[in-house]
């Protein structure tokens, strides 16, 4: 599945949390046809883009929210790249309907996303619409439109989490916004989960952890996975070898988009501004 390696070469620091995430997820995304870019997902965009560098241009097409048009060419990832295609695609006389009646059938079996849940229980169903607060009351959020339709074509259906903790990876979701396993017959369905902690499948069989991520302990990764989900004997998660590390830094993430969904409050205002500030200062490609 990967060309990564244990080695990150004497001249190169190791690879973070978020380096090793869109590594992985890079990983499982190298097959695909066509990778659809999700609006403002920092992680999805970067994986995609080192995914498509691996492959000299030869291997996944990249959709972006504009729509319909898929690109081949290499380009660096930006923050702001998804709020403008976004922009430009508003433009356009196609209706979500439309697009998922006409297009979604084309794409089935070709076309691989990872989407980041609220919440993904032991049984792998996903919830993106809506959850309880600490007083029991309600909160709604924008869903990710087209997730259960999303999950009918894509296989495996890919998701990550870049803080895994028992408020998102539960025993049972509060909502079921999309049923991967149950959108295919009985032992076809696989779900794939890439968190800050390890990396997870999903299958008829049930949930298990099929790597840990180093510097994750066995008791860390119990306490914050579901008691159904089996996590022994693992191996640990391949690291990225010092080239693809050069090649995340340097071409594809210069400016450390991918370090975005793993800032909160303060920290995440100042990085954002600081990345605006640098895409403001440039031509975005």
């Amino acid at each position: 599945m990967s060309d990564l390696d244990t080695n990150t070469g004497s001249g190169a620091a190791p690879a973070d949390v978020a380096e090793l995430m869109v590594c992985t997820m890079s990983d499982w995304l190298l097959q695909a046809e066509v990778i659809q870019l999700g609006l403002a997902s920092a992680l999805n965009q970067v994986a995609a883009l080192l995914a498509q560098a691996r492959t000299n241009g030869l291997g996944p097409a990249l959709e972006d929210p504009a729509a319909l048009t898929l690109t081949r060419a290499q380009r660096p990832a930006f923050l702001s790249r998804s709020e403008r295609a976004a922009q430009l695609g508003a433009l356009r006389r196609y209706e979500a309907p439309e697009w998922i009646a006409q297009m979604m059938p084309r794409l089935a079996g070709r076309v691989r996303q990872f989407v980041r849940p609220l919440q993904i229980d032991a049984r792998g169903r996903i919830n993106s619409l809506h959850v309880a607060d600490r007083q029991g009351k309600r909160r709604r959020f924008a869903g990710l439109a087209g997730l259960a339709e999303l999950a009918e074509i894509t296989q495996p259906f890919l998701v990550y989490l870049p803080q895994q903790d028992k408020r998102c990876f539960v025993d049972a979701v509060d909502f079921v916004v999309a049923d991967p396993l149950a959108a295919h017959a009985p032992g076809v369905g696989r779900v794939v989960m890439v968190t800050d902690l390890a990396v997870f499948e999903f299958t008829s069989a049930g949930g298990r952890a099929i790597s840990r991520h180093p510097d994750v302990t066995h008791e860390m990764l119990r306490e914050r996975s579901p008691a159904a989900v089996e996590i022994d004997n693992l191996p640990l998660t391949r690291s990225p070898d010092s080239a693809l590390l050069q090649s995340l830094r340097t071409q594809i993430d210069p400016h450390r988009v991918r370090d975005i969904e793993f800032a909160s409050g303060t920290a995440r205002r100042d990085a954002l501004l600081r990345l605006h500030a640098l895409e403001a200062a440039g031509d975005l490609p």
